[in-house]
């Protein structure tokens, strides 16, 4: 026997060939669908509500946005639409699992949430691709390029399941439940996500007031046989079944950073629920751009104290390789930016959309094998403070976005269920 096999610690397991400790097998079979969909009520601002009946296994559910060629053929060119656009159609979103209580998410950091979640940057990419690809005509082009054809956007709304398949992917168990899943999007009207070309001199036009598509979609895990279900073997009366949850984000808060790229600003955060938490995360965005919303920078220079001490300190812009080391891909996405010049949409400009994840506690995630509960930290009195440089300086300064990260989990009993932090 080798030194290396006498003092690594670790159990015997067959790499030639396959046995019971190096494989493993499905229990319950399920059939996939995504056949149940239901249109959004509201198309062009106001509140939507998708209702999922307790059935059975319940993972993706995506949101679908578009505008048809007919609706965008009185565009002139005045107006552009920024990649990712169907996240700025949301003003936020809600959740209620049966009987638990209602928690909230803006378009903003749902698109974070998404991203964040996915482990490779080609994932990042698509996803926010898919939300919506950037339309804009040059007036030598106006109604023959983008806005000649429909336009969609796919928005998942990544609650209990993260985008990809390098994760447990564990379906919430709807047939835990007496009632219903209530999922809400809230729309902004159209002025609020249409970039508008300064100083437009051409001929002027509305944006389209409406959607002309729009509907919720999930997609739905069937068992093969019924008498499978935990209901079925255990008195769920008397028991719980906890499903662990990829994270949970407290909604996002902002506050207003100055201007000047030399001086180091303090921040103080409070507003935690109790819980772990595992991270806080932040980016910037710059006042002085209202076409490019989501354009992200990440700090120059971030510090993050609780109760006096010094937790990631990341300077000099080194949050992003202290964030690559950590997981799976850099904290970052590729956005394509606006430009325009003499009155005029010009080229747009590929450019990096950065955030930094502040961790408390080791980073780790879980996988396709298992999942993995590494702890948070509990914020006791209430208060964690940043020091933050941004990453130039501008005229208007900038807009903080902060994200608290938990550990959570989905607990079931009784015909309902609640979160667990």
């Amino acid at each position: 026997m080798s030194a290396q096999a006498l003092v690594r610690v670790g159990s015997p397991l067959d790499l030639y060939y396959c046995d019971k400790d190096n494989a493993k097998k499905q229990v319950i079979p399920v059939q996939y669908d995504t056949r149940f969909s239901q249109n959004l009520t509201n198309l062009t601002s106001g509140v939507s509500v998708f209702l999922i009946p307790p059935n059975q296994g319940i993972r993706h559910c995506v949101v679908v946005l578009g505008y048809s060629a007919a609706s965008l053929a009185g565009q002139t060119g005045q107006y552009a639409l920024e990649q990712g656009w169907g996240y700025n159609a949301i003003k936020q979103i809600s959740f209620r699992i049966a009987g638990s209580s209602q928690y909230y998410l803006s378009g903003t950091q749902l698109l974070q949430r998404n991203l964040r979640l996915t482990r490779t940057k080609n994932q990042r990419d698509s996803l926010l691709q898919l939300g919506g690809q950037q339309c804009y005509d040059a007036p030598s082009g106006a109604g023959t390029g983008d806005f000649a054809t429909d336009q969609f956007a796919y928005i998942p709304l990544s609650i209990w399941a993260a985008p990809g398949e390098d994760e447990l992917g564990l379906p919430l168990p709807s047939d835990l439940l007496a009632q219903q899943i209530q999922l809400t999007v809230e729309l902004n009207p159209s002025s609020a996500f249409w970039s508008a070309c300064p100083a437009w001199g051409g001929t002027t036009c509305t944006p389209p007031s409406a959607f002309t598509t729009g509907y919720f979609q999930i997609e739905q895990l069937q068992m093969d046989d019924r008498g499978m279900a935990l209901a079925n073997r255990v008195n769920m009366a008397d028991h719980m079944y906890t499903m662990p949850l990829p994270t949970f984000d407290q909604q996002e808060v902002t506050q207003q950073i100055g201007n000047d790229s030399t001086v180091s600003y303090p921040v103080v955060l409070s507003g935690f629920r109790m819980g772990e938490v595992k991270k806080i995360v932040a980016f910037m965005t710059n006042n002085d751009d209202t076409i490019n919303t989501q354009y992200w920078y990440s700090p120059k220079n971030v510090t993050m104290l609780y109760a006096g001490q010094i937790y990631p300190q990341y300077l000099n812009s080194s949050g992003e390789i202290w964030n690559l080391l950590d997981g799976t891909a850099p904290s970052a996405v590729s956005q394509s930016k606006l430009n325009n010049s003499g009155g005029a949409w010009t080229t747009p400009t590929s450019v990096l959309s950065k955030w930094v994840e502040l961790p408390f506690a080791q980073p780790q995630g879980s996988d396709y094998e298992a999942d993995i509960l590494v702890h948070g930290r509990m914020i006791t009195n209430g208060i964690v403070n940043l020091q933050v440089t941004p990453p130039f300086t501008n005229s208007a300064g900038f807009t903080l976005h902060i994200i608290y990260v938990y550990n959570c989990a989905l607990a079931f009993s009784k015909g309902s269920a609640d979160l667990v932090f």
